[in-house]
């Protein structure tokens, strides 16, 4: 999925084995990608500010020690995957994805598996292709649905990908969405209809682009 470049906007080892002469053993490096018109230390700048917003936004939302079910619509290689894990240590979160090279080069599903065993988080996260489009193959009921600078690469069609992540979400759980727009007028009488909107962070705009995370509960 491509992503509009958002590089001006204010968002922006291993375990010892038992036994002498065994080696060291070390943990791959983590990479979450390059965005589409960035360079790698650009991208790593943007995923860092955006932790930070995230974060901010989801630690109220629910306990720490929570148990909940979560989804990161478009995931790329798992990096809002490995924020959410982070924040609810006792979560499940599935990451979804066509993991087709758009916006990140060399995207595939075990590459952002190899990212959460880095990271020691791979017995609690998990990746599905699917296309956002189309409903979600799954009876879970997911708590909190996560997704950043996904949903303005489908066009009209991101309307049909919104109802099928409120249907994935459970009444009364969160959809907390960043994504980057000229005018979002219809977005947010469409986030109207079904969801109360929380909260709204305005991260700065670009070349006329607007970034905004926001937080929806559904009704």
């Amino acid at each position: 999925m491509k992503r509009k470049s958002v590089n001006r906007l204010k968002l922006s080892g291993g375990i010892p084995k038992r036994g002498a002469g065994k080696a060291r053993v070390k943990a791959a490096p983590v990479d979450f990608g390059t965005y589409h018109h960035s360079t790698p230390e650009e991208s790593n700048e943007i995923r860092e500010r955006a932790e930070k917003a995230f974060s901010k936004l989801l630690r109220p939302l629910y306990p720490s020690d929570a148990p909940l079910r979560i989804l990161d619509a478009g995931c790329g290689l798992g990096f809002l995957v490995s924020v959410a894990a982070k924040c609810f240590p006792k979560s499940q979160v599935m990451g979804v994805d066509l993991f087709k090279h758009g916006s990140l080069a060399s995207m595939s599903i075990k590459k952002a598996e190899e990212n959460m065993k880095s990271l020691g988080i791979e017995s609690r996260t998990s990746f599905l292709k699917h296309d956002l489009t189309k409903p979600l193959k799954s009876d879970t009921q997911f708590d909190l649905v996560l997704s950043n600078l996904v949903f303005h690469n489908l066009g009209k069609k991101r309307f049909q990908a919104y109802r099928f992540v409120f249907d994935a979400l459970k009444a009364g759980g969160y959809f907390v969405i960043g994504d980057v727009s000229r005018n979002d007028k219809a977005d947010v009488d469409y986030f109207r209809d079904c969801s109360t909107i929380v909260k709204e962070l305005d991260e700065g705009e670009s070349g006329g682009w607007g970034y905004k995370i926001r937080v929806l509960r559904k009704r």
